[in-house]
């Protein structure tokens, strides 16, 4: 079964317009807050229950999320309501992308993850029913099955909805890179392969470490296995 129909059948089975996810990291010193809502515009690896909240979360996403301070609240809360009853009313507000796909309010709900404590999942669930989603009974009663739909989730699209590669924190030549030193290859030989100088292969295991906070290589390769960033 497609994830997008068990998304479509929770969101039916609950009376929820429609369910949305995503994973995320769930570490601030390898990507912090800040460094989140600068990159999430360019997010793409987000699961949809229909193809209308996949293009509201794309509107979202691109349009307001850099000016929405209900992003920063939702990373730093298990479950936030995304309330705009305080923005100006002259001004155009995210409500109105939520009003436009035929959403009232949304809720973002966390999960922990079960094969990787640096990440998280991350639950977007959109309604027309406020007073349902904003119920922490509800919440509650829900819970469960949003975990086991996590790790359905993790089974079977963990490579494609990675959060390092998501937020572009690891390009395909990180990757590579990785790879090539897991396998004890010499940075003579790494330089070949990508191009690089050798100085700039040392540049770029720099820039990795510090993205990954690696003290040195043997670190290194262990956190880049940890967050399925060799294959």
């Amino acid at each position: 079964m497609k994830l997008s129909t068990i998304l479509a059948e929770f969101s039916s089975h609950y009376g929820i317009c429609d369910t949305m996810f995503a994973l995320d990291i769930n570490n601030e010193k390898m990507f912090n807050s800040l460094a989140k809502i600068k990159k999430t515009p360019s997010r793409s690896n987000i699961l949809s229950s229909s193809l209308n909240a996949s293009q509201y979360s794309i509107e979202s996403r691109k349009k307001w999320s850099k000016v929405d301070p209900n992003l920063q609240m939702s990373l730093t809360n298990p479950m936030h309501h995304w309330d705009y009853s305080s923005w100006p009313e002259e001004q155009h507000s995210p409500q109105d992308s939520l009003t436009k796909y035929g959403y009232e309010t949304k809720v973002s709900v966390e999960t922990p993850c079960m094969l990787n404590t640096n990440w998280i999942g991350r639950f977007y669930l959109v309604t027309k029913n406020i007073d349902q989603l904003e119920n922490p009974r509800f919440i509650k009663k829900i819970d469960s099955d949003l975990r086991d739909i996590h790790y359905m989730i993790m089974t079977k699209e963990m490579n494609y909805l990675n959060p390092f590669s998501d937020y572009r924190v690891i390009k395909e030549r990180d990757k590579k890179i990785l790879a090539m030193i897991s396998q004890g290859r010499s940075r003579e030989h790494i330089a070949n392969e990508c191009y690089l100088t050798p100085r700039g292969v040392d540049y770029c295991v720099q820039q990795l470490k510090k993205k990954l906070g690696a003290s040195n290589y043997a670190n290194l390769i262990k956190i880049a296995s940890q967050n399925y960033l060799i294959e």
